[in-house]
């Protein structure tokens, strides 16, 4: 059966208890008000008798204030878009990423391949020094665990390139990586 899951937060920056103040009046504020938006659906189906799932995830944050960088939402990396290095991201108070995931469960193995495509859009006053807006970039990957007696192992490797991207936005042709998890 397909899932769905979903959060809408509202986020606030708030003084007292020793908050840093804003260090500039009309600039970049610690006291934002903010609105974000998570959305996942997975679908499974079956083409001749093999299953697969597609997986769909949206991130998106809403602000009207000027944000400091670490509230920006950064886009470019292997858990926003993938195919990027993660070296040099676009960030900006608003936008959003959404990734898109075909995935295989090879043979009752525990083990996946999967292929995606994801975009990102940023918006806001940050983006004015930056390359651009946009990135687009694919990835494919097999993912899965092996457990022991006393040890879950599990692990995640990929490739992945940019399918759009600003000219001037620097990153590598092809990207690879890898993520081991244990959990005793």
């Amino acid at each position: 059966a397909a899932q769905f899951d979903g959060t809408l937060a509202y986020r606030q920056g708030i003084g007292g208890l020793g908050a840093t103040p804003d260090p500039y009046i009309d600039g970049p504020t610690y006291r934002f008000h903010m609105a974000v938006l998570d959305a996942n659906l997975s679908v499974p189906f079956a083409i001749a008798n093999q299953p697969f799932r597609y997986v769909t995830t949206f991130h998106g944050q809403f602000t009207n204030d000027t944000l400091f960088y670490i509230d920006d939402l950064t886009i470019g990396s292997r858990y926003t878009v993938r195919g990027f290095d993660g070296e040099t991201m676009l960030a900006a108070e608003r936008g959003f990423y959404w990734r898109n995931e075909l995935q295989w469960p090879m043979f009752q193995t525990g083990q996946t391949l999967y292929a995606g495509i994801d975009y990102g859009h940023v918006f806001g006053p940050n983006t004015a020094a930056l390359a651009g807006t946009q990135l687009a970039g694919a990835v494919i990957g097999i993912r899965g665990g092996v457990p022991t007696k006393y040890v879950g192992v599990t692990y995640d490797l990929f490739a992945g390139t940019p399918i759009y991207k600003p000219k001037n936005f620097p990153t590598a042709r092809w990207t690879v990586g890898f993520q081991i998890t244990a959990q005793f």
